[in-house]
């Protein structure tokens, strides 16, 4: 399968909603589902945090990977952390959705200095062909060219093949964090994040 690889764009926003929601193991549905009446948690993420410049996932922050028919197969939101603090919260969220995500909240600030991997993931029918690993590795290429030694993301330490995945890449656990459970959820136990220096 030809594969390319481009920097995201604001008609990307339902393709990269579907995979920041799958990234999340339903997280984006414990904190987006039901916020706004009438509109499904894709089109709320979509345009509140995909859409609109100067957010963390905002599609500025995406490269995506296309099919040889420029369906798009996978993505990747990442960033230099510090970059982070540029984003606004969204006004909307109230006390008790922020409360689901307070533990990776604080796991995210322990990634101050290192280059961001917020989502990575790919579509289940272009899954194991090297995708996901060519992403991450362009990340990397981008924290080299940023001049950040380290590349950081957080994930579910229950999700065992994902951690082992990462391993595979050279991340290692640096800190964690019990999760608040919901029903959204699909893992329980501790969030974690990983860590692995720029080669």
């Amino acid at each position: 399968m030809t594969t390319t690889f481009r920097m995201g764009k604001p008609e990307d926003a339902r393709a990269c909603a579907q995979l920041f929601i799958m990234a999340s193991h339903g997280i984006a549905e414990a904190v987006y589902r039901d916020l706004i009446p009438g509109q499904t948690t894709e089109q709320i993420i979509g345009e509140r945090r995909i859409r609109p410049e100067g957010r963390l996932s905002s599609y500025t922050h995406w490269r995506v990977a296309e099919d040889g028919f420029r369906n798009i197969a996978a993505g990747i939101n990442a960033l230099p952390y510090d970059d982070m603090g540029q984003s606004s919260p969204d006004e909307l969220l109230t006390e008790e959705r922020i409360r689901v995500i307070a533990p990776l909240l604080e796991l995210d600030a322990k990634a101050a200095g290192t280059y961001f991997i917020n989502v990575v993931a790919v579509f289940p029918e272009y899954r194991h062909a090297g995708i996901a690993r060519r992403l991450i590795s362009l990340a990397f290429d981008d924290a080299k060219k940023a001049g950040i030694a380290t590349v950081s993301l957080t994930t579910f330490e229950e999700d065992r093949r994902l951690v082992e995945y990462y391993c595979g890449l050279g991340f290692a656990v640096a800190a964690s964090r019990p999760i608040v459970p919901h029903e959204c959820l699909a893992c329980g136990g501790n969030l974690i994040l990983m860590k692995s220096p720029v080669r």
